[in-house]
């Protein structure tokens, strides 16, 4: 399946370039997030300087039987602000990721949406 293909079906309005996939018990993918740079969740200053790049696990919704791991490269940001306490940060991708969740936010409402119905 080809990149693009991957990211409209996976991640459909999602700031992401799907780099790889493999498919083997599960799938996993490779992702990079292409947002515009970040606002500190502190001060709200928009990011100007990059600190560093690193990866990130999330679990996403199953495809079929087959478990779904994204593996993100994210973003951390210096914060300019010298008021501002936080002097790094990490970008966040909308409709992805959120702070230190190890799973998808598809896969959390996805995971919601089953425990209403049987709850």
């Amino acid at each position: 399946m080809a990149s693009k293909a991957v990211e409209a079906v996976l991640f459909p309005g999602i700031d992401v370039r799907v780099e790889r996939v493999c498919d083997s018990i599960g799938v996993l993918v490779v992702a990079v997030s292409t947002a515009r740079p970040s606002r500190c969740p502190d001060c709200r200053k928009q990011a100007r300087r990059r600190h560093s790049t690193y990866q990130r696990t999330l679990n996403d919704r199953p495809l079929g039987s087959r478990r779904v791991v994204v593996r993100l490269r994210v973003r951390r940001y210096f914060c300019d602000r010298k008021s501002c306490f936080r002097k790094t940060f990490v970008e966040q991708v909308p409709g992805l990721s959120e702070r230190h969740r190890r799973s998808s936010t598809g896969l959390t409402g996805w995971l919601r949406s089953i425990a209403i119905e049987l709850g």
